[in-house]
């Protein structure tokens, strides 16, 4: 059994289910974005702490990313769903201290009453 090639399968599976490319996950991880690509087509291996991390933050098992195959077939290249964006914004959003997510709220917050004041006449505030 080729570990590498398994691992790499899962963790370009769980990248791209989360619409994040290699930069962005390399970023995350905080693991160089060439070696990232070379993990994901088997061709290096990594580390236990990087491959706790990449499962930590993909919230799955460690067995699963180094021992189930992904079946990268089930991947369809097509404008992201409501839901997959959702689960873009709570990937990054999971990988946050409390000093970025305390911006992010605030920052939202100002959204929020921009599009509110900016709002034609009889139209409703975003929920």
């Amino acid at each position: 059994m080729d570990y590498n090639k398994i691992i790499g399968s899962n963790v370009r599976f769980e990248r791209q289910k989360r619409n994040l490319t290699i930069d962005e996950l390399s970023e995350i991880l905080n693991i160089a974005p060439g070696f990232l690509g070379l993990i994901e087509r088997g061709q290096r291996g990594t580390s236990i702490k990087n491959l706790c991390k990449m499962a930590d933050f993909f919230s799955i098992s460690l067995d699963k990313l180094i021992t189930c195959p992904a079946d990268e077939k089930m991947i369809v290249k097509e404008e992201p769903s409501i839901e997959k964006k959702k689960t873009t914004i709570l990937t990054y959003i999971n990988s946050m201290d409390e000093q970025e997510l305390d911006f992010i709220i605030g920052t939202m917050k100002n959204f929020k009453k921009y599009v509110s004041s900016n709002r034609p006449e009889g139209k409703e505030d975003i929920e």
